[in-house]
């Protein structure tokens, strides 16, 4: 039912668009691709999943997760490939915890790495588009500058309150332990440092792969609007109301470039246009999966199987009073 609801959404939305769009406009901006810059694009967004992967390896790590840099990145675009795949942009968050955790028993640790660092490159995201409402050379609409704090503001409640939410939803005393020993690591100023600023490069990447599309396409959008444009659109498509964000994205795009003067003729083919990009490198992750020799995990197993492990704390080296400081290391 809530996949049919997903895609009626964005049935609605799409819909929407396509009659609110001035179609020879729309062929008119494609007609004028430079296809150049649209690759550059591509090879852009590619540099930026290798610096996610390194991001994520520092917190498998720290999380007593042992894998190669090869181990990771296949996982990586495994992920994204299942991203593309599965009815909300996270879906393959789930995959590359099931591979992460292998046979190791520690579920909930996969979970929360990939978690970790999705929350922290959301964090840097949010964080950039602040400081470019800020120093903004353009003035902007009230209602964008306080979407844009609102939503910063609700990311640090909810990682503030992570741990209560789960007593909340009765994971009970192991599980929440676990999670404050995951949270921990963002204590650990080193990791924390190299994180960071592997986020910043990632959001930055991929902030200038938006730009490049919109070069491309020859949109007369000023260049400091895109990090505020990005991390806007990224993270509505990550509700789980829409099919892989789609007709969201499009949407939400048309909202926030109409103050700037560029009409849904830009809009559209940008959200498209950057859709593709990522869509293209995604499906490079599908030939990792069917012929990249990784042990494929159980596809059997719900989401509640896989939250629940039953190991206990002191199971594993990195783990309970004993290893407690390394497992947040």
């Amino acid at each position: 039912m809530s996949r049919l609801i997903r895609l009626a959404v964005s049935g609605v939305l799409l819909g929407l668009v396509a009659w609110r769009t001035d179609w020879a406009k729309f062929a008119q901006a494609f007609a004028s691709l430079k296809l150049e810059w649209w690759c550059a694009a591509a090879a852009l967004y590619v540099v930026g999943q290798i610096f996610s992967t390194l991001r994520w390896q520092q917190m498998a790590r720290a999380l007593g997760f042992e894998h190669s840099f090869r181990q990771m990145l296949g996982y990586y675009f495994i992920g994204m490939y299942f991203n593309l795949l599965l009815p909300t942009s996270v879906g393959g968050d789930f995959v590359r915890a099931w591979y992460l955790n292998g046979q190791s028993g520690r579920r909930l640790n996969a979970f929360l790495c990939v978690f970790l660092d999705r929350f922290s490159g959301l964090l840097v995201l949010l964080a950039l588009a602040c400081l470019a409402v800020v120093l903004s050379p353009v003035t902007l609409e009230p209602w964008i500058v306080w979407s844009v704090y609102g939503m910063s503001a609700s990311c640090l409640a909810g990682l503030a309150l992570l741990p209560t939410l789960a007593r909340l939803a009765r994971l009970g005393d192991v599980r929440v332990l676990k999670i404050r020993a995951a949270l921990g690591i963002l204590k650990q100023p080193g990791l924390f440092a190299r994180t960071t600023l592997l986020s910043f490069v990632v959001q930055s990447l991929g902030v200038l792969m938006v730009w490049l599309v919109g070069t491309a396409l020859g949109a007369d959008v000023p260049a400091s609007f895109y990090w505020i444009l990005v991390p806007m659109v990224s993270l509505l498509t990550m509700l789980p109301v829409s099919v892989n964000g789609m007709g969201v994205r499009e949407v939400s795009m048309a909202l926030l470039l109409a103050p700037m003067g560029a009409g849904k003729e830009v809009a559209v083919p940008l959200a498209l246009l950057w859709f593709a990009v990522t869509a293209l490198v995604s499906l490079t992750g599908g030939l990792v999966y069917l012929f990249g020799r990784f042990p494929r995990p159980q596809a059997n197993a719900n989401l509640a199987e896989e939250l629940d492990d039953d190991g206990a704390i002191d199971h594993h080296p990195d783990q309970g009073r004993a290893g407690q400081s390394r497992a947040a290391a």
